[in-house]
């Protein structure tokens, strides 16, 4: 029997069609009462953006849902585990790191309503070795310990692009999102005994140019952030000494970007199903019942809220996803995806990938055009749910229930403020002509705009001519 995926689209013209209450309604309807008995500890599980990335989840739209746990008599605390490393400035490698950076786009006790937890520890090495039951690649991987003290968890992901997943939806949310240092380095495949770091190869010329460049360079970060003192210059060649390394991640995007180490081709096929396999782990070793998956497909950028900063997204908004089965959740999101048309000046158009049907997360997001389902393929090969789905249009909750405490039908905010709102001098004075200074005629009238448009490096040349 097809999953039933539950949708409210993104237009709104009350409050109870406000983004943060749909999800709460098409939770509902998923079935979110029947995940977990009152006093059971609910995870919500998101990714709170990396530094620089603006296009993440608002903290308002995990704030109702906060709240409607609590409502339901449940415990909520929002979880996510650290990043390796994947810059030489990653705002949420460690912990003491990855609270901080949240908190600055709005992530904190104060404002959600609820704790948050790191769950693989400080440094993110406090994690569990789960095994796949029935992977692609994978035959286990490693999540964050604490994730296994949930009663409950509500996967509530943004759906987007991603470089190496090809799409980011729920299934990445957990498997990446949920694994340790070790469990990330595990899904990406950066530890394999023949694809990982340790295996990449070495790019003399490359570092050698690099080698000339302004200090510090590329090269320069390459050598003194590497936590195992890996990598040397000396005598005019970068010396990479693979006994030291240990395939901690700390080189690896910096170097790859800068062209200094490259990896073998076969890597990027195993990235999207890799994901599957390690969500499958976490999710079997939590208890595949007490998962609920929410999707937001809004700000559908190209690339990860992993990256430090965003695109203009690929696609209008779309709305809001409910389902108990996160197979069906993600598939439901890449069929209304492919449905639309990309943005003008976006990604989509400029890579000619704008028309509908045409796999444009294959084409634009991926970093080595692995398709984009690939990774959903691998979910239905895990057991974790189907590609088969009925998507069901939602409608919005009652407005009453989503009225600013404590105001309701039967305590309205004139009533609860009735003596602070008497108190107040309400006289305005003489405070309008008697006649506009200006007619109707002379304000509808567009005036001047745009003399010229000029790049900042010729603007000291245009300023010298005027």
């Amino acid at each position: 029997m097809p999953s039933k995926v539950y949708f409210l689209n993104d237009r709104a013209n009350s409050l109870q069609e406000s983004t943060p209450f749909k999800a709460v309604k098409v939770l509902r309807d998923a079935g979110l009462k029947t995940l977990f008995k009152k006093g059971d500890t609910v995870g919500i599980k998101l990714h709170m953006g990396e530094y620089g990335n603006s296009l993440n989840l608002r903290p308002q739209w995990i704030g109702s849902i906060v709240e409607e746990v609590k409502r339901l008599g449940g415990k909520p605390v929002v979880i996510d585990c650290n990043t390796i490393v994947f810059s030489d400035y990653g705002s949420r490698v460690v912990t003491k790191d990855h609270l901080r950076s949240v908190s600055r786009h709005g992530f904190n006790e104060e404002t959600l309503g609820c704790p948050i937890w790191i769950c693989d520890g400080e440094y993110g090495f406090d994690d569990v070795e789960v095994k796949v039951p029935h992977g692609v690649y994978l035959k286990h991987s490693f999540m964050g310990k604490k994730l296994l003290e949930l009663d409950a968890v509500i996967v509530v992901s943004h759906f987007k692009g991603h470089p190496m997943g090809v799409y980011g939806g729920a299934l990445k949310n957990i498997g990446i999102g949920m694994g340790s240092k070790r469990g990330k380095l595990t899904t990406h495949y950066l530890n394999h005994p023949d694809y990982g770091i340790n295996k990449l190869g070495l790019n003399q010329e490359a570092a050698t140019q690099l080698a000339q460049m302004p200090h510090p360079n590329p090269l320069d970060r390459l050598i003194s952030g590497c936590p195992f003192d890996a990598y040397e210059w000396k005598d005019e060649q970068l010396q990479f000494y693979r006994d030291k390394c240990v395939n901690c991640g700390a080189c690896f995007s910096g170097a790859l970007f800068a062209g200094i180490l490259a990896m073998k081709p076969e890597i990027t096929a195993t990235w999207a199903p890799t994901i599957a396999d390690a969500a499958s782990a976490y999710i079997n070793a939590i208890g595949k019942e007490k998962f609920i998956y929410v999707s937001y497909a809004m700000d559908i950028t190209p690339w990860c809220d992993c990256i430090n900063f965003h695109d203009k997204p690929l696609i209008p908004n779309m709305g809001v996803f409910a389902s108990k089965d996160l197979v069906a959740v993600d598939m439901a999101c890449i069929e209304m995806s492919e449905e639309k048309s990309g943005m003008a000046d976006s990604q989509a158009t400029e890579f000619g990938f704008a028309e509908p049907g045409s796999e444009r997360f294959t084409n634009v997001s991926s970093m080595a055009k692995v398709s984009q389902w690939s990774q959903i393929n691998a979910a239905v090969y895990n057991g974790l749910g189907s590609s088969d789905y009925v998507l069901v249009e939602s409608e919005p909750a009652d407005e009453e229930d989503f009225w600013f405490p404590p105001y309701r039908p039967d305590n309205v905010l004139g009533k609860v403020l009735r003596e602070e709102l008497r108190s107040g001098d309400y006289d305005p004075g003489d405070y309008a002509f008697e006649f506009p200074k200006q007619s109707l005629a002379d304000l509808h009238t567009k005036p001047p705009g745009k003399v010229e448009e000029i790049s900042i490096l010729d603007e000291e040349e245009y300023d010298e001519e005027h």
